[in-house]
C-alpha cells in the first residue's frame, strides 16, 4: 500500500491503517519521547497524544516531506506542550554559566541509548533545550518560540546542559567540547 493510500484511509478513519501507521511509526515516536520525558509512562502517554493528534489532523499533511517527519514533529511538539505546563526554566540555572560555542555534532557521537543515559541526568528544562538543539537541530529563535521562552534562555539552558554533561561523563579535553 503507498503511503498516499495509507492517508487517504486514515483520513476515513480506516481503524486497520490507523492500527499500521501506529506500529509502524510508535517506536520511533516513542523513542522522540522518551528523550522528552523522565519516565516511560509519561513517554507513552506522549505517544498515545501524538497518535490522538495525527489521525485527528491527518488531513492537515501536505505531502511536502515525510510522514515520518510529520508525525515526530507532532511528537515533539506534544511533549512539548506536555512539558511547558510544568517547567520553569528560569529557576533550574545556576548564575555562573560559561558560554561555550556550539555545533550540532552531538548525534554522530554517541549512541541513541548513550543519549538517553545522560540526557536523565539533565533537569527538565536542560534537557528538553539540549535535546531540542543537539538532538532534533533546532535554532534558538525556534526552541525559544516553541517553549515560551527567551533565546538567552535557550542558550543559558543549553549551556548548563552541556556543563553538567561534560562534568558528569567527560574530562575537560574531550569531545562535549565542541558541541
Amino acid at each position: 500500500m503507498s503511503e498516499s493510500e495509507i492517508i487517504k484511509r486514515c483520513q476515513q478513519q480506516d481503524s486497520k491503517t490507523q492500527n499500521l501507521v501506529y506500529k509502524t511509526y510508535a517506536p520511533k515516536v516513542f523513542g522522540t519521547c522518551k528523550r522528552y520525558m523522565k519516565d516511560r509512562e509519561r513517554a507513552e502517554e506522549m505517544v498515545m497524544n501524538a497518535f490522538l493528534t495525527v489521525f485527528q489532523k491527518i488531513g492537515q499533511f501536505k505531502s511536502e516531506g515525510s510522514f515520518e517527519g510529520w508525525i515526530l514533529r507532532i511528537a515533539v511538539n506534544c511533549c512539548l506542550m506536555e512539558l511547558r505546563k510544568k517547567t520553569n526554566f528560569d529557576a533550574e540555572l545556576k548564575p555562573d554559566i560559561i558560554q561555550l560555542s556550539v555545533e550540532n555534532t552531538v548525534t554522530n557521537e554517541l549512541a541513541e541509548r548513550d543519549i538517553e543515559k545522560m540526557l536523565s541526568i539533565l533537569p527538565e528544562g536542560a534537557r528538553i533545550v539540549f535535546n531540542l538543539y543537539a538532538v532534533e537541530g533546532y535554532k534558538h529563535a525556534e526552541i525559544a518560540e516553541q517553549l515560551g521562552i527567551s533565546e538567552g534562555t535557550s542558550k543559558s539552558q543549553l549551556n548548563y546542559a552541556k556543563e553538567k554533561l561534560k562534568k558528569t561523563f567527560f574530562n575537560t579535553d574531550s569531545k562535549i567540547n565542541e558541541l
